[in-house]
């Protein structure tokens, strides 16, 4: 699946902006910052791209003028393969920056807007006004793509349908071309996902073994475990032991072996490349000073470890990964609590699942009342963590906590029912504004508060369990037992509730169903243990511990499931520390030292220092800021009306950063006597800015920090938030100034505390 980059809309001017700032020439083609070439430009990587080396053996020959232009190619079309669509994105303006006539070039910047149109329809726009440029080969690729582009025909299966049939049509033509067979297979899978079934798994594994048969190395090993990873994921092995080594460089392509390892319940290999692509992610956006959710698929891979590291038992490393997704840096199109796949929201489902399997409720407590674990407006994100408190709370013993907790749920099915009239209203306007029928606006309407009804239901169940818990502490078994058959507890978890209320039965029912559905999952077996314990079955104890003692390389000892085991071990003659070391597969390939690939978590880039004269001719440098935060702006000069809206936002709401302890500087692009107009621009009664302005004419700090296009040399507004100890916590470089203050505002208070 192709990742659909960010869309930045340009903010309009205040009118006290355009009251106080110069008006720009009408001869001026497009706003600071902005590109030359286009909107489509104006998103995405903009600076220059270096060979990285290790992104796929694959060649595809292209009509370029530049010397480098057919490694850069080389380069974007493994990028591809390896589904880094932003840094393929960079490869391919690379060689536009070079060589504006390379057709095939657009091309490659479509195909890395897979699911961006919009973008895409303008980059093949432009390979479509060069194709005289290109080979007959090359034409093949782009009228394809910029047929399927078109829109027509109006039926999706239809359009993905002749985009299968104008890729065969090259194959036709080019039978040795393995990069159109690669490509086939793809989209075949693509499509599959929207309609269109792969009608033959063995028919498209043929013509992945036809390339493969080509050279064995070839990156397309990643689309034989998409093809076989829901089928029939041993068939894929051979591709999971190769595929990492096939493009080291590419952080998703030692993922993807995780997707094979984990359906076949082999979590220490499935971890292991989880690591890998972690590692390598996170070391590439140090070096890039690139936000980490701005690459496909990071945190999908990062939650997934912490899935994989629960199964193995691992919790240190688990709740680890899942409070490092939290202490990501937010962002309004990137990384929300909205997005299905954003490190933000993934970090908070993790943590409430990670703190409750593994019994830490002291901790629950602990974070659940920091930034780690905040309180949200939006019910459906904050019922799991008020279930979680009163989940703690209970086991605590603390009756009175619990109850207040409960309460609370009231408030939250409040607000989502307001929500729910909210969006069922707006419904009903639309629906009378398009004229539809009583019928038609029902059902709209019906619809448009299907998903707070949902929650709803969701809050009511969570608020039963806990109220059945609050009986259990008032000694009524009944109503207790009542709400446990209705507890979102997983199967074990509840196995052990009914041990606890001397059910042997339904325990000894519910923990071995646990265990044949969990396959080698470590938490399952800890609780079968338990209750077979409880029963006296000593043979059949003892056999599941050594199940357990199999899988058991990674467990922690110290949580309570398995601190529980400790009396259990020691009866059946096992040593303190029953654990064993994993024993390595056969059937994988020799694999680098994980410390060499980079760190398992995010680390803040260090702020590269300045230092540039104020419009007084003072020296300000980053060392001046020293043990404080800083909000560094980087504008564009005082002709600059998105920057002079940024400024006056920034200047109008001054007192709130200094209640946060939050300095402001602002580099500008300008010389001293621009900054002086920068001033004049803030007030016609002369009043100073309250923060700095400095120059940096030369553009030395924005190359410094990214706040630059590399490929049409020209400087971009950025936004950076930088901790005490001199690291860029927070970033946006675009063609537009950020201008969500209040957001801002919010991620200065929350990021410090998690990055001490």
């Amino acid at each position: 699946m192709f990742f659909p980059l960010r869309s930045i809309t340009s903010s309009s001017a205040l009118l006290l902006t355009l009251a106080l700032a110069p008006v720009c020439s009408a001869a001026e083609p497009r706003l600071e910052g902005h590109s030359h070439q286009g909107h489509a430009f104006n998103e995405g990587p903009r600076q220059s791209a270096p060979l990285v080396n290790n992104t796929g053996q694959v060649h595809f020959p292209i009509t370029t003028s530049w010397k480098d232009g057919q490694d850069y190619f080389n380069q974007g079309l493994g990028q591809l393969h390896g589904f880094w669509y932003y840094e393929a994105e960079r490869s391919f303006r690379q060689i536009v920056a070079k060589d504006p006539t390379c057709a095939m070039a657009y091309w490659g910047l479509a195909m890395a807007n897979w699911e961006n149109e919009k973008r895409a329809k303008e980059f093949i726009a432009k390979a479509n006004q060069h194709l005289d440029k290109a080979s007959d080969h090359e034409k093949l690729y782009i009228k394809a793509q910029a047929n399927y582009l078109d829109g027509k025909p109006d039926d999706a299966k239809k359009r993905n349908q002749k985009l299968l049939h104008d890729i065969e049509s090259i194959i036709d033509k080019h039978p040795d071309d393995i990069e159109a067979k690669a490509m086939l297979c793809v989209r075949l899978w693509q499509f599959s996902r929207k309609g269109l079934p792969i009608t033959s798994h063995e028919a498209v594994d043929a013509l992945l073994q036809q390339i493969l048969a080509v050279a064995p190395h070839h990156p397309a090993h990643h689309y034989r475990i998409h093809l076989w990873d829901k089928r029939n994921a041993k068939r894929a092995l051979d591709s999971a032991a190769k595929l990492g080594s096939t493009a080291p460089a590419i952080a998703h392509m030692w993922h993807m072996p995780g997707h094979i390892y984990s359906k076949l319940h082999r979590y220490e290999d499935a971890a292991w490349h989880q690591q890998a692509s972690a590692r390598i992610d996170h070391g590439h956006m140090i070096k890039q000073l690139i936000l980490p959710d701005q690459i496909h698929n990071y945190a999908h891979n990062n939650e997934w470890l912490s899935r994989n590291w629960v199964h193995l038992g691992n919790a240190s490393s688990a709740l680890s990964m899942a409070k490092s997704l939290l202490a990501n840096p937010r962002h309004p199109t990137l990384n929300t609590l909205e997005g299905k796949a954003h490190s933000y929201n993934y970090g908070r489902r993790r943590l409430a699942e990670i703190l409750e399997k593994f019994e830490l409720w002291e901790t629950a407590i602990e974070l659940t009342s920091s930034h780690w674990f905040e309180p949200v407006d939006v019910p459906k994100h904050e019922y799991p963590r008020l279930r979680l408190i009163g989940l703690a709370h209970f086991q605590l013993g603390q009756k009175p906590e619990l109850e207040k907790t409960i309460t609370q749920f009231d408030s939250l099915i409040e607000t989502a029912r307001t929500l729910q009239k909210s969006a069922q209203d707006k419904a009903s306007e639309k629906a009378k504004t398009d004229k539809k029928s009583d019928k038609e606006t029902e059902t709209l309407v019906k619809a448009a508060g299907k998903s707070a009804e949902g929650t709803i239901k969701q809050i009511k169940k969570y608020q039963t369990e806990l109220n059945g818990l609050v009986a259990e502490l008032n000694g009524d078994k009944e109503e207790s037992l009542k709400a446990l058959k209705q507890s979102a507890r997983p199967k074990w978890a509840k196995a052990l509730r009914y041990l606890h209320h001397g059910d042997l039965e339904t325990a000894n029912k519910l923990s071995e169903e646990a265990v044949t559905k969990s396959t080698h999952q470590t938490l399952p077996l800890a609780a079968r243990i338990e209750i077979l314990h409880a029963q006296g079955k000593t043979e059949e104890t003892r056999s599941s511990f050594e199940q357990l003692r199999k899988i058991s390389s990674q467990i922690d000892l110290t949580t309570p499931p398995f601190v529980r085991l400790a009396p259990i071990a020691k009866s059946l003659g096992l040593p303190d520390n029953w654990t064993q070391p994993d024993t390595p597969a056969t059937d994988t390939a020799v694999r680098p030292e994980l410390d060499s690939l980079g760190p398992i978590h995010w680390t803040p880039a260090v702020a590269p220092g300045f230092s540039h004269a104020d419009q007084n001719n003072k020296p300000i440098s980053l060392a001046d800021y020293q043990g404080k935060p800083l909000l560094l702006i980087f504008y564009l000069g005082h002709g600059c009306l998105h920057c002079s809206e940024q400024l006056n936002a920034l200047a109008d709401r001054s007192m709130d950063f200094k209640d946060i302890s939050l300095p402001i500087l602002a580099i500008s692009t300008d010389t001293l006597v621009g900054l002086k107009k920068s001033q004049e621009n803030f007030s016609a009664e002369g009043e100073n800015f309250p923060f700095p302005l400095i120059a940096d004419p030369e553009k030395a700090s924005f190359h410094k920090y990214s706040a630059h296009d590399d490929f049409e040399n020209e400087p971009l507004h950025g936004t950076f938030l930088i901790s005490g100890t001199g690291r860029i916590l927070w970033s946006d470089i675009s063609a537009d100034p950020f201008m969500d203050i209040d957001f801002l505002l919010s991620e200065a208070k929350r990021l410090p505390p998690l990055h001490k």
